[in-house]
């Protein structure tokens, strides 16, 4: 649910004559969610006092509306407080005012109309956690994130000494273990948006942004797929114009290069999903979310599977240390394919768990646990994470019970969710994940 924050202003009216006048709520800072907004409106409550024998009304200027908002509320606390007079039967002991107000868009100005004059008396805003950039044709990107999108595309925060030398261990280590063990290991970067639609962003793409850097760093013999080009000219559209991350589509050609990368099948040989039906529906994102009122854009939603059919266990810690262990006995490659992954990977299930007979997701962003490599003993391995994460280096020794035991403590886990009938060879690491999971 997005959270926005009031941002309000007081306009400095020493040169005109006002009435006193107060407002309780919002206050500056006040965080309000949008389900209040939608479905209540926001409130707005205070007190004017006009001691002028002439008439004034209370107004907010909502887009192209003006709302007048009645003063009639009883204030006996003001006209103590503020007037020091008893309130019982005061002329002006209806000087309050309590209404709730649909916004219909992020700025607001809250103002008197005297003596057929408008006056401001204060401006608002509505603003989301996070700055949105707004790039041509409605298309929204990352601004002020904490991975510092735009520096990095830009070139301006580069890879560091430190992080190169860290990819440069993992990456060797990485690709160590996949020769010696031999089992099939790719790395997947999902690229931002921005490095696939750049007509669309309002900056240029730099050289010497990090994810270049990381590109000379990869060992020619580990399987590497940043799908730049191979996103860009796909057919339909492989991002959502609202949100940071791939379409469906473009979900489903990252797992076809996955699968085509470890299984060595061709494309074509896994092009299983022709007959996919899709029905197009209005949605925020992650981004649209954030702005008010929320910016929605039309996205293709699959609607004859969904991979929540095939999931036999999840442990439902949101985020770092999240396991879903999926199964399809269709699947086209039977085997077991364990994901190090992201946040990219979720919409990415709805082909893999069809191209896989058991598919094992652990949420570490790339960050490699080799206990659940002994314990699930996949036959192939894919590692994810998101271009914007790589000015820090994944880790090759990492355990995903460190984050679990994080949101232990923070009380953040709801009850896992076991399958009644597992198949045997998916019981035997599934005790596992429920043993650290609990």
């Amino acid at each position: 649910m997005a959270v926005y924050s009031i941002i309000t202003q007081r306009v400095d009216s020493s040169n005109v004559s006002v009435p006193r006048w107060h407002l309780d709520y919002p206050s500056n800072g006040k965080s309000v969610d949008n389900a209040e907004l939608s479905r209540d409106g926001l409130l707005f409550q205070g007190w004017v006092l006009n001691e002028e024998s002439s008439s004034a009304s209370l107004v907010i200027l909502n887009g192209n509306e003006v709302l007048q908002i009645p003063i009639s509320r009883s204030r006996p606390d003001v006209v103590k407080r503020v007037l020091k007079e008893e309130p019982e039967n005061h002329p002006l002991l209806h000087c309050g005012f309590s209404e709730r107000v649909k916004l219909k868009h992020s700025e607001f100005t809250l103002g008197l109309i005297q003596d057929g004059k408008f006056v401001e008396l204060m401006n608002g805003s509505i603003e989301g956690k996070f700055q949105i950039l707004e790039g041509k044709d409605g298309w929204l990107f990352l601004d002020n994130d904490t991975n510092k999108s735009i520096e990095q595309y830009t070139g301006k925060l580069k890879l560091s000494r430190t992080a190169q030398a860290e990819w440069k261990e993992y990456l060797v280590s990485l690709d160590g273990f996949s020769l010696s063990s031999g089992t099939p290991v790719c790395l997947l970067v999902a690229p931002s948006k921005e490095m696939v639609y750049e007509e669309y962003y309002p900056y240029s793409f730099s050289k010497k942004a990090p994810i270049q850097k990381l590109k000379e760093l990869i060992p020619k013999s580990l399987n590497f797929i940043l799908p730049i080009e191979e996103l860009r000219n796909l057919e339909q559209r492989s991002f959502r114009v609202c949100d940071t991350h791939w379409t469906l589509h473009g979900a489903r050609l990252a797992a076809q290069l996955v699968a085509s990368k470890l299984s060595f099948k061709s494309i074509g040989e896994l092009d299983v999903f022709a007959n996919d039906i899709y029905q197009n529906r209005a949605v925020s994102g992650d981004l649209g979310s954030k702005l008010f009122p929320p910016q929605r854009h039309e996205e293709d939603n699959l609607t004859n599977f969904n991979y929540r059919r095939c999931v036999v266990f999840d442990n439902n810690i949101d985020n770092f240390g999240r396991i879903i262990v999926m199964y399809h006995q269709h699947a086209v490659i039977d085997e077991t394919l364990l994901v190090f992954g992201s946040s990219s990977s979720y919409t990415m299930f709805h082909y893999l768990c069809r191209l896989y007979t058991s598919v094992v997701f652990i949420h570490t962003a790339g960050n490699v646990d080799h206990k659940v490599i002994d314990v699930v003993k996949p036959n192939c391995i894919c590692v994810q994470t998101n271009a914007r994460f790589v000015v820090k280096a994944p880790k090759f020794n990492d355990t995903v019970v460190n984050y679990i035991e994080k949101k232990k403590e923070q009380g953040r886990l709801d009850a896992p969710f076991t399958a009644e009938a597992l198949p045997s060879g998916i019981a035997r690491y599934i005790e596992y994940f429920k043993k650290i999971s609990v």
